[in-house]
């Protein structure tokens, strides 16, 4: 529904498929990541269970960055729905990009926007640089504050091995992550294109642009 909402099914699209974007290596598949699942029953047991007196969910607040739109957009969207289907009110607080960012890898934050656009297309990329201790968390240069010994065991092996045999392993890891509820899976961002049809060779993967060296333009 965010997606639809926020993005109009054009800028973004629904992140069912684990940590990775589809396209890339190490992508769950379509529909793949139990978290994603919208199920409001469930989700008023669980916090139910987890939360009996409502302590724990008291006086919460997530933090964004507005200078993008969709991430101010997500935020109201999402108190909506924590407000709407848990009755949990959430606060909402808006620091520039550069706080914002500051703050998140110092561990300031309980619940913040969070982001990652591939440097390259391995699995490795995600995992190493968004959870475990190697890289600072919980809360020294951490966007995630997660990390656990088996989690970093298994990192530590997964990055020591060819892609073939370190795929299952990096797909163990995000199974973790889905066990342990380490992230809150919203949405794929997408690039949208308007391409003239006499311009020819112009595009994209889902990792990188069609080498601008080949793109011709046609008589028109």
């Amino acid at each position: 529904k965010l997606a639809e909402v926020v993005c109009g099914n054009i800028l973004c699209s629904p992140m069912t498929g684990g940590l990775i974007t589809k396209g890339l290596i190490g992508y769950m598949g379509d529909n793949a990541d139990p978290l994603a699942k919208f199920d409001p029953a469930m989700a008023k047991t669980l916090l139910k269970s987890a939360d009996p007196t409502g302590t724990k969910t008291a006086n919460l607040t997530y933090a964004y960055d507005p200078e993008t739109p969709v991430f101010k957009d997500s935020a109201v969207f999402l108190q909506d729905q924590w407000q709407t289907n848990l009755g949990v009110h959430v606060n909402l607080i808006a620091v520039s990009h550069h706080a914002f960012i500051q703050a998140r890898l110092a561990g300031k934050y309980a619940i913040s926007r969070d982001g990652w656009q591939a440097d390259y297309n391995h699995p490795q990329d995600w995992f190493a640089n968004l959870f475990g201790s190697a890289l600072g968390c919980p809360d020294s240069g951490c966007t995630s504050g997660y990390s656990t010994p088996a989690y970093d065991a298994l990192l530590a092996k997964a990055n020591a091995e060819p892609l073939a045999q370190a795929l299952p392993d990096y797909q163990a890891l995000n199974q973790m992550l889905v066990n342990d509820v380490a992230y809150i899976p919203l949405f794929y961002s997408v690039g949208a294109f308007l391409i003239k049809p006499y311009v020819v060779g112009a595009g994209s993967n889902n990792f990188v642009d069609y080498p601008w060296a080949e793109i011709q333009i046609h008589t028109h």
